[in-house]
């Protein structure tokens, strides 16, 4: 959104179809994200944070659906000369990628709703719920736009699957920290375990992407797109960083029941939930932008 603010002809309304955009991802993929924690570690948790995590996810599911709603109603006025309630163009809207993509991430949201309400009884329904909403990204972007079309629309799922379950598992993992305990330090080692090879799918997954769209590596520096990449690369690796410090100093001392450790990791988590809100935010950057020249 601010590269629309600062690029020559500044458009208000394209930045706004880039923040709703922003908005969409972080509510999405931070619901889908809770849903895959909740699977894999719910039985870990306090029967409290189970509740709250619940809760937020049907908050996130609302923001989801009204935030998507919101985004494609500013491509309509994008399309239409900016009347959002142009009748004619919202049947084309609705036909298209855009309209069809949003389609999918409402059904699989509204799914994941119905499963979060129920209980852990509908997980299954869940799982189907998180993988529609991974999907329904592949209908619109820069993936749709190059080839090979399969290979970019499959480590597009891998990538956002996983950066979705290491996001929407920051919040849980701090709430539990705070109450450190063996509970707690069970709960955060196991996650650790499985996010080292979650974090190696989202690493490859995202290297392919970059390749695939990107192509030569003298682009990284000489568009928009290659700037705010090596700005989301950079902004990834200080999370990778904040894994390591977690895994290796700060979860071995709240397993050892050190004084204090339980405090210190979650105020470590606090810090890693803002840089991946950044890293959200270079992503809204990306989009709003080509990854190559014009007739490349």
């Amino acid at each position: 959104m601010i590269l629309e603010l600062l690029g020559p002809g500044s458009d208000p309304l394209r930045a706004l179809s880039v923040a709703l955009r922003l908005a969409y991802y972080v509510a999405c993929l931070g619901a889908a994200g809770l849903a895959i924690f909740t699977m894999g570690f719910g039985r870990l948790q306090e029967a409290s944070d189970v509740a709250s995590c619940r809760r937020l996810t049907l908050a996130l599911v609302a923001a989801g659906l009204a935030s998507s709603l919101a985004w494609l109603a500013a491509q309509v006025a994008l399309a239409s000369d900016g009347d959002p309630f142009d009748a004619e163009v919202w049947d084309m809207m609705l036909a298209s990628r855009p309209g069809i993509s949003v389609l999918v991430t409402w059904a699989g949201l509204l799914t994941m709703a119905l499963a979060t309400w129920t209980g852990r009884i509908a997980w299954p329904l869940a799982a189907v719920g998180v993988v529609a909403i991974a999907v329904s990204f592949t209908q619109v972007g820069h993936t749709t736009q190059h080839q090979p079309r399969w290979l970019l629309a499959t480590a597009l799922v891998v990538h956002l699957l996983a950066a979705a379950f290491w996001a929407g598992s920051l919040l849980p993992l701090m709430i539990a920290s705070r109450q450190a305990g063996p509970q707690a330090a069970s709960l955060v080692e196991g996650w650790a375990r499985v996010a080292s090879w979650v974090v190696a799918g989202l690493v490859v997954a995202g290297g392919t992407l970059a390749w695939l769209l990107v192509g030569q590596l003298d682009l990284l520096v000489t568009t928009a797109y290659g700037w705010a990449l090596l700005g989301k690369v950079a902004l990834v690796g200080a999370l990778l960083g904040f894994a390591a410090w977690h895994r290796f100093r700060l979860t071995p001392a709240l397993a050892a029941g050190a004084p204090g450790s339980g405090g210190r990791l979650a105020a470590s988590i606090g810090w890693e939930i803002v840089v991946m809100a950044l890293v959200f935010w270079a992503v809204a950057e990306m989009t709003s932008t080509s990854p190559r020249p014009e007739g490349m």
